[in-house]
C-alpha cells in the first residue's frame, strides 16, 4: 500500500513540475522603439530585440523565428539584417527571410556553431519597410507575430512574446492594421532572401551592448520557480501519503 500510494504521488508531482520548468523560461521580442514617423515613399528601419535569461541550466538561445507584419496598402518588410545579439560570442549567424503573405515576412536565425547558446538582452535583427508612394496617411501598426525561440541542446519549448509598434504616416489618421493573423503561414515557403551579413561580430558601439547584461549562456538568473514550487508539492504530497499508510 505505502509503495502504491508514494508512485502515485510521485507521478502527479512530475506532471506538475515538467509544465513548470517548460512554461517559466521566456523570450520577449520587442521593438527598440514604438513609434516611428514617415511620410509616403520613405523608408523606415526597425530593431527587434530579443530579451531572455536563457533556461535554467545555463543554456541561452540557439534558434528563434518571427514575423513582421506590415499594413499592405502602407508598406512592406523589403529586407533583414541579422543584429549581432545571436553573434555575441563571434560565432556566426544562418538567416532565412521567407514570404509569408502580403505585408509580411518570416525571419529565422539560427547559430551556426552554437555552444552553449546566448542570453542577456540586445538587437536580433534590423528590418527595412518601405512605405508605398500612395500610402495614406494613417497610424499603422508593426507586428511582431508567431514568435518562437529554441534553447541550446532542449526540446523544450520556450514562452516567446511579440510586440507591436506604429508608423505615423503622413502626420497620422485611420489606425490601420496588418492583412497577417497570427499563426498564418508562408502561401509557397520560397526563400525570398538571405542576408550577405549574417557573420557580423558585436560591435562596441552598437546600442544593443548598452542594453546587454552579460555575455554567454551563463549571465542569466540561476534560479528555479517552476521546479521549486513542483518539488514542494511533490515532497509534502510523498510526506502525506506515507504519514497515512503507516496509520493503517
Amino acid at each position: 500500500m505505502i509503495a502504491a500510494a508514494v508512485i502515485v504521488v510521485l507521478l502527479a508531482g512530475l506532471a506538475l513540475v515538467g509544465p513548470a520548468l517548460a512554461g517559466d523560461a521566456v523570450a520577449q521580442f520587442d521593438f527598440g522603439e514604438e513609434e516611428r514617423t514617415a511620410s509616403p515613399g520613405e523608408t523606415v528601419t526597425v530593431d527587434v530585440v530579443l530579451r531572455s535569461d536563457g533556461g535554467y541550466a545555463g543554456e541561452g538561445i540557439e534558434s528563434y523565428s518571427f514575423v513582421v507584419a506590415v499594413p499592405p496598402e502602407v508598406g512592406e518588410p523589403t529586407s533583414v539584417e541579422a543584429g549581432p545579439w545571436l553573434a555575441r560570442d563571434g560565432g556566426s549567424v544562418e538567416q532565412t527571410v521567407t514570404d509569408a503573405g502580403e505585408g509580411a515576412i518570416r525571419v529565422r536565425h539560427e547559430q551556426a556553431d552554437a555552444e552553449d547558446g546566448v542570453t542577456g538582452a540586445g538587437v536580433a535583427a534590423t528590418v527595412t519597410i518601405e512605405l508605398r508612394e500612395d500610402a495614406p496617411a494613417s497610424d499603422a501598426t508593426v507586428l511582431i507575430a508567431d514568435p518562437d525561440a529554441q534553447l541550446h541542446g532542449s526540446d523544450f519549448p520556450m514562452r516567446s512574446l511579440g510586440d507591436e509598434a506604429t508608423i505615423v504616416v503622413d502626420g497620422g489618421g485611420e489606425q490601420l492594421e496588418p492583412a497577417y493573423q497570427p499563426g498564418d503561414r508562408s502561401g509557397d515557403g520560397v526563400d525570398v532572401t538571405t542576408a550577405n551579413e549574417t557573420n557580423r561580430t558585436p560591435e562596441s558601439g552598437d546600442d544593443a551592448g548598452a542594453e546587454t547584461d552579460g555575455g554567454g549562456a551563463n549571465s542569466g538568473d540561476d534560479s528555479l520557480p517552476g521546479f521549486g514550487l513542483g518539488a514542494s508539492i511533490l515532497a509534502l504530497g510523498v510526506l502525506a501519503a506515507v504519514a497515512g499508510a503507516v496509520r493503517r
